[in-house]
């Protein structure tokens, strides 16, 4: 791949993390319960994998296990995550969702669903946001990828 093509790539990432995180920042902020940007993350997080020890959790979030355990322990407070000791190593403690913070997703995610097709004046038709999901698993599989490697910067 040429030098052009991988900046032009790279420039794209940067551009679409602010873009994307806006979105889904205000789609969280039509929820009622108050939630610092690092519990958004885990219950996004753990909504794509539930049930994940507290070291993949601070792995996945890009954090330090102590980080996490702090906002873990806010979000157990309210009544968003549960805390259980591993059945098979009582010294691993795996998160999980309640259906609180399911409802609380939902809520987001229809607020993000909402602002692309608004029934009374829709920004995206069906067959644009059909495009922009295809495009947006094509994006997250290749991301996927360069997560998964094992490369240096």
């Amino acid at each position: 791949m040429n030098e052009k093509v991988r900046k032009e790539c790279v420039n794209a990432m940067f551009e679409l993390y602010p873009r994307g995180r806006k979105l889904i920042y205000e789609a969280f902020d039509r929820i009622d319960e108050d939630l610092t940007r690092t519990q958004q993350i885990i219950l996004l997080a753990l909504d794509v994998k539930d049930n994940l020890s507290m070291s993949q959790l601070a792995d996945k979030i890009c954090t330090s296990n102590e980080q996490a355990t702090r906002a873990v322990t806010q979000l157990v407070d309210k009544g968003l995550v549960n805390r259980q000791q591993n059945k098979t190593n009582r010294r691993v403690v795996n998160i999980t969702l309640t259906q609180k913070a399911k409802d609380c997703l939902a809520v987001a995610k229809k607020a993000v669903l909402t602002r692309a097709a608004n029934s009374n004046c829709p920004l995206l038709e069906d067959q644009d946001l059909q495009i922009v999901g295809d495009c947006l698993k094509k994006v997250l599989e290749t991301l996927k990828k360069l997560d998964s490697g094992d490369t240096e910067y």
